[in-house]
């Protein structure tokens, strides 16, 4: 095996059966996503501190998962199995969700779905690097994120739709109809198709020599530096600045659009996901070519002018026509924060428990973010909870270019004695 091929080609079905997880995946593994803030607004009628609260804690229990989640798919082999189990959870929790809409139940069963999703991201990205190696990862992951893009517009288009044609109750058993295709496609991947070793970043231990070598180098404390600990810190505070938005427009239309709310939050998320599709393309095509760290300024730039110009829009036309930046900036984060953890844990066999890591500084930021906003529109108005969230943004955007280094062609820490000292050396 070399480190940047797996050891043989992926047969068509598997890469096939990856598009199709692809696509249907990230979407059920949040279960309803945004329509259960308009199920909670809307049906249950509660209020915007109670609906924070259900989302920070929910948000909570999943982020918690997500580093354990990570090392797990580093250390299984199947990894598109745990998947299949993982979404067969996520619809148990939701049929329980619907028949039983109580304080309690969907709390529980939304912390449920948070940390049975955690599974989900780490391990189709384990996948598509054990099926396509690093010379196709940037392509792969831009791939992805352009199918998955077009099967929120799907999801968005038949949640929207079904809730309010039949209700919103509805909409949770289209989440769970959805899931049948979602484990279908997991357990149509080949395991010979996925390299093991490569799909959790240990493709460099074969440049070392014997596997006695690769399991003597230093794993805690030593497998990062200071380039992941600045990457991940931005990811907090982009997240803490961009979760809310969406949040928050929900609210806004929820209480304007009476009735017809289910259909313009559809119509914003798929405004959106319409976008992500030629950006995560775009990005995938260029990111071999090009260096990272301008493509993901980019991203971390369009969020704070989001933020102020939803301080001028009102109506829920003018609202949801603003989740085009939404788009571009979640885009572009989405495919080269992937890229970017796998140049920083290259040849260390963490690569998922990095993602996982990853995904959990995003979820606390999420929450976080859910929580603060929400309860500083309660106390003084949408208009000062979209400045705070533009504020926050700007200063992840301030961090990121001032102190994130190029990680294109950079070897990883355990390819670099001094990078792998300590978490103090100075990034290259």
């Amino acid at each position: 095996m070399t480190d940047a091929a797996p050891l043989s080609p992926p047969s068509r079905r598997s890469l096939r059966a990856l598009d199709a997880l692809a696509f249907f995946a990230p979407d059920i593994q949040g279960g309803v996503g945004p329509f259960l803030i308009v199920f909670m607004a809307g049906t249950l009628a509660w209020d915007t501190q109670r609906i924070g609260t259900v989302m920070f804690v929910s948000a909570l229990v999943g982020l918690a998962a997500q580093a354990p989640a990570g090392a797990l798919i580093d250390s299984v082999r199947h990894k598109p199995r745990w998947i299949a189990g993982a979404i067969a959870l996520i619809a148990a929790c939701l049929v329980a969700m619907s028949n039983r809409p109580g304080y309690g139940v969907i709390l529980a069963g939304q912390s449920l779905i948070g940390a049975a999703g955690a599974l989900v991201a780490p391990a189709i990205a384990a996948t598509s690097l054990g099926m396509v190696g690093r010379a196709g990862l940037d392509a792969r992951v831009g791939r992805n994120a352009a199918i998955t893009a077009a099967g929120t517009v799907l999801w968005a288009l038949g949640t929207g739709w079904v809730g309010h044609a039949f209700g919103p109750h509805a909409m949770f058993f289209y989440a769970v109809a959805m899931a049948l295709p979602t484990v279908a496609a997991a357990l149509m991947i080949r395991s010979r198709d996925v390299d093991p070793r490569l799909a959790r970043g240990a493709d460099a231990d074969a440049d070392t020599g014997t596997q006695a070598q690769a399991s003597a180098r230093p794993v805690a404390g030593r497998w990062y530096d200071r380039r992941l600990v600045v990457l991940l810190v931005c990811a907090f505070l982009f997240h803490l600045a961009n979760a809310a938005m969406l949040t928050l427009v929900a609210q806004k239309v929820g209480t304007r659009a009476g009735t017809s709310a289910t259909l313009w939050l559809s119509a914003g998320v798929i405004v959106t996901q319409l976008v992500t599709i030629p950006i995560g393309l775009a990005v995938g095509r260029w990111a071999p070519r090009l260096a990272r760290k301008p493509i993901f300024l980019a991203g971390f730039a369009v969020l704070p002018v989001r933020g102020l110009l939803y301080l001028l829009a009102d109506s829920p036309a003018a609202l949801l026509s603003l989740q085009v930046l939404d788009g571009i900036g979640a885009g572009i984060f989405g495919v080269m924060m992937t890229l970017t953890i796998g140049d920083l844990t290259r040849g260390s066999g963490h690569f998922n428990f990095a993602l996982g890591i990853g995904a959990a500084c995003v979820g606390l930021g999420a929450a976080l973010s859910n929580l603060l906003a929400g309860t500083v529109a309660h106390l003084a108005g949408y208009g000062t909870a979209f400045l705070l969230l533009a504020g926050i943004a700007a200063a992840a955007l301030t961090l990121f270019a001032l102190a994130m280094p190029e990680t294109r062609g950079r070897r990883g820490p355990l390819e670099s004695a001094p990078a792998a000292s300590a978490l103090t050396t100075a990034a290259p």
